[in-house]
């Protein structure tokens, strides 16, 4: 079943990050969360490769989140470990007698500053599959800053979300297209939305490299990014592990150094980073000398 796949690099404070389907949503505006509330969450450590499932109810709801969801709702904390390179985290929260728990996803760095939010929007509706039922699902993809021992992730759900609610196809239905069989003319399923529900989370390390690090002005310009992403600034990019140190003749080292500043004057900063990438497998330094020194003079 497909996935939301969303992509972001978490690196400074206060920054509102937006995907491009986002920013054609206005209703979707950055938030501010008083850190000494956040501080005194009980975040549940999350293991890599390990599903951590959260019971969600009435009884869970939080008073803080009524200034930006509306309402009082029921979270879902969790502390995520920030040294291991880019993260893959997917979320899902399964539909349980025809009702279901609508996320909304905040992730926040190591100082609790609010640095990319994920509405209820980039939550897809996954059909039931294997030993797996229908549900909400979105997969994260993001790569904390250096110095960072852990970052955060906040799940709730809204009151907008809350008058809302989500039709399902019928069992019967998803049971003969996964038979190969004609689906039976059954009436889909009308799910509500609820502060009652589960969220299921697993986190896993990836070898992605989509760094989408664009500076605020950069961001704001009318050339929106490739991939569905979320965004920064200043970006320390991680030595690459697997560059190779040979000698690379001179024409070879002066084109990477052009596209480079080619890349960066369009405002094109993933394919810059993408060549950057590229020259340090051949033992070329000058291309991640041009690119820190051009994009942190933006």
């Amino acid at each position: 079943m497909k996935k939301t796949l969303l992509s972001t690099a978490i690196l400074f404070a206060h920054l509102f990050v937006a995907s491009p389907s986002m920013a054609n949503n206005l209703a979707v505006k950055p938030i501010h969360i008083n850190s000494s509330e956040l501080a005194q969450i009980q975040w549940q450590d999350v293991p890599f490769s390990q599903t951590v499932k959260t019971e969600l109810n009435e009884q869970h709801k939080q008073a803080f989140t009524a200034s930006f969801a509306g309402i009082a709702s029921p979270i879902a904390a969790y502390r995520i470990p920030a040294n291991q390179g880019t993260l893959e985290i997917e979320i899902e929260s399964p539909v349980i007698d025809k009702n279901v728990f609508v996320p909304t996803a905040v992730v926040l760095d190591s100082h609790f500053n609010v640095a990319a939010i994920y509405p209820s929007s980039e939550f897809k509706l996954l059909e039931e599959r294997g030993l797996k039922g229908s549900r909400l699902g979105a997969e994260l993809n993001l790569t904390p800053a250096m110095n960072q021992e852990y970052i955060y992730l906040l799940i709730y759900t809204t009151q907008q979300d809350l008058a809302k609610t989500t039709m399902m196809p019928h069992p019967a239905k998803t049971y003969a297209k996964a038979t190969g069989k004609q689906p039976p003319a059954i009436n889909d399923i009308e799910v509500a939305h609820s502060l009652k529900g589960q969220i299921h989370i697993n986190v896993s390390g990836s070898n992605g490299t989509k760094f989408i690090g664009l500076p605020t002005e950069i961001f704001n310009s009318n050339k929106a990014a490739t991939p569905v992403g979320k965004t920064v600034a200043q970006m320390p990019l991680k030595e690459n592990p697997v560059a190779v140190k040979t000698a690379v003749d001179k024409d070879t080292e002066a084109y990477f150094n052009q596209a480079v500043m080619k890349a960066i004057k369009a405002k094109d900063i993933n394919r810059a980073m993408n060549l950057v990438n590229e020259a340090e497998k051949l033992g070329l330094t000058s291309p991640r000398q041009i690119f820190l020194k051009n994009v942190s003079s933006n």
